[in-house]
């Protein structure tokens, strides 16, 4: 196994773990758009200090043939850590003198072998001469509907990260590396709305994650039923997080109802 970091040029590999063999053929396709758009975000991010490490192995040792279909130049990508500047965090979290943790994702057939977290340690690593590390992770919340939890909690303690505040299962952890200043959590904020018959339905958005794009064209889907309001709210911009308190989410008639 290799782990490195990926240039601009070698996204491709990113794509592959993002959208990977265990979703569905349809779900890939629809999902290959928003995946672009997370291409072109990470290389704008990149040129401010953004990094991404996957985690590649040979084809010819790969065994699953679903997961070899992966190759790239002779190598399967198998897991990825996403990390940057906390000023720059797409998340709803402040603070400075610490590396931030977008994402850490590893293929299920290589969960239980250390992958994570040689990913992690790669990190921590590179943390130690800004003074901590920083993830928001979460605590018994399984994402689109899985059967496991994502980014969770109980992970990332296992290498002293400490939980530093947290909203209901959304928790904010830190790994002190000797700069002393812990990160916050920004509260998600009610949005006032000016008085309307149908339903207001805001959904929060980000181009990090191609899972976002596809959680937005759901949305808009499901609430034609009901003649809704449906605003679409980019949250690429950190000024945007900083207001609402969100990433991606969704806010009924103002209200934060997922976050």
């Amino acid at each position: 196994m290799e782990i490195r970091e990926v240039a601009p040029e070698e996204l491709d590999y990113v794509a592959m773990l993002c959208v990977d063999p265990g979703i569905s053929p349809k779900m890939r396709e629809a999902m290959q758009p928003a995946m672009e758009v997370r291409k072109e975000w990470l290389k704008t991010m990149m040129r401010r200090g953004l990094q991404v490490s996957v985690a590649l192995e040979k084809s010819e040792d790969v065994r699953n043939k679903k997961i070899r279909e992966l190759t790239i130049h002779g190598n399967v990508p198998t897991g990825l850590i996403e990390y940057v500047p906390i000023e720059l965090a797409p998340e709803p979290v402040k603070g400075t003198s610490s590396l931030f943790i977008n994402c850490l994702w590893v293929l299920p057939p290589f969960w239980h072998v250390g992958l994570g977290q040689a990913l992690l340690e790669r990190v921590v690593e590179k943390a130690r001469r800004y003074g901590g590390a920083s993830v928001l992770a979460y605590e018994r919340d399984k994402w689109f509907s899985y059967s496991f939890d994502y980014m969770p909690m109980s992970f990332f303690k296992k290498f002293g990260f400490e939980e530093v505040c947290r909203d209901r299962s959304r928790v904010l952890l830190h790994l002190n590396l000797g700069a002393d200043e812990m990160p916050t959590l920004i509260s998600p904020k009610t949005r006032k709305i000016k008085k309307c018959d149908r339903m207001v339905v805001d959904v929060f958005f980000s181009s990090q994650c191609p899972w976002s794009g596809w959680m937005l064209d759901k949305v808009k889907q499901k609430m034609k039923k009901f003649n809704a309001v449906v605003n679409a709210i980019s949250t690429d911009d950190r000024k945007v997080v900083e207001k609402y308190g969100i990433s991606r989410g969704v806010s009924i008639n103002g209200a934060p109802v997922i976050k």
